[in-house]
């Protein structure tokens, strides 16, 4: 089961369809957190990978909330405390493949590569540490519990089945993505939260598609990526421009702090140009497009070539 699940049969009980797919999920972040801990110089696309498919499976785990409710409770610490650990090594390894990337290398560029290098170094341990704790079975026993609550579930003559329950699923995150939406002028941080609930839905969409028309994933979802790709953007910048800030207040007046005061301000004004950009992509009749378009596809029957 790779990004997309392809269920064939959508009458199937919506618990048995979400023990296949935690199962499935929780595999792949197993995988990767003892490759991202341990061989992340050899590629660092294995903590990328591991952030991603975190945060997969606690997108799942909170799509299914309805049929876990508190048994879920210890497995989604899991992934937050895997999150937690690989989110500051990603968000590094992202802003120091973006400066290598930039023309014109300059001293004050290499310093602040070297710098990001170092603290990188200083993130990783927290990596270490949670593969370590996890090989002691904690990850597994969570899943367990929730496979446990699920396949009870399963027998009961009143099951909800899979299409029944993405319905509701999908409606759920739709309404969160459009609430954010209706913000006037947003600030960075109301786009960042836009953001998740975009990423929520994107991931939704992942997991629900096989209960709809082919719109949703040929139409919908390539929207949802796009504002996924804008305010990610968005995001780096700010971020690179809030590190770089603590930075400054502890240098001493020197050209190296003055240097970095001017790339200070590029990544602000990179960060509001992109939020402008998207802002005038992000027009209210998109909104309204999309809202329409996902609110039919909700209530739509499914057809024969699905």
């Amino acid at each position: 089961m790779g990004k997309w699940v392809e269920v064939i049969d959508v009458t199937r009980s919506a618990s048995n369809v979400a023990a296949e797919i935690l199962e499935s999920r929780l595999k792949l972040v197993r995988q990767r957190l003892p490759l991202a801990a341990n061989s992340y110089r050899d590629d660092v696309e294995h903590v990328h990978q591991l952030r991603v498919n975190c945060r997969r499976t606690a997108a799942a785990l909170q799509a299914f909330h309805p049929l876990l409710k508190s048994k879920s409770k210890r497995l989604s610490k899991w992934l937050r405390k895997i999150r937690r650990a690989a989110g500051p090594a990603r968000d590094l390894d992202v802003l120091i493949s973006r400066l290598e990337g930039e023309e014109c290398a300059s001293a004050h560029q290499e310093y602040v590569i070297a710098r990001l290098a170092r603290q990188r170094e200083l993130v990783q341990p927290a990596l270490v540490d949670v593969a370590i704790e996890e090989e002691q079975g904690g990850l597994e026993q969570s899943l367990e519990r929730c496979l446990r609550v699920l396949h009870k579930q399963a027998k009961q003559s009143d099951a909800v089945r899979f299409d029944q329950f993405a319905r509701r699923a999908l409606r759920s995150v739709s309404q969160e993505l459009f609430q954010r939406a209706s913000v006037q002028n947003p600030t960075v941080g109301q786009l960042h939260k836009l953001r998740i609930a975009g990423k929520r839905l994107r991931y939704s969409i992942e997991l629900f598609h096989s209960a709809f028309p082919t719109a949703l994933r040929e139409d919908v979802y390539p929207t949802i990526t796009e504002i996924q790709e804008h305010l990610g953007q968005l995001n780096d910048h700010a971020t690179a421009q809030a590190l770089f800030q603590v930075w400054l207040a502890d240098m001493p007046p020197t050209k190296q702090a003055a240097q970095l005061a001017k790339r200070i301000v590029k990544e602000y004004d990179d960060a509001k140009r992109i939020q402008h950009d998207f802002l005038a992509w992000w027009s209210p009749n998109r909104v309204a497009a999309l809202e329409s378009e996902l609110s039919a596809l909700v209530h739509a029957e499914l057809t024969h070539g699905k």
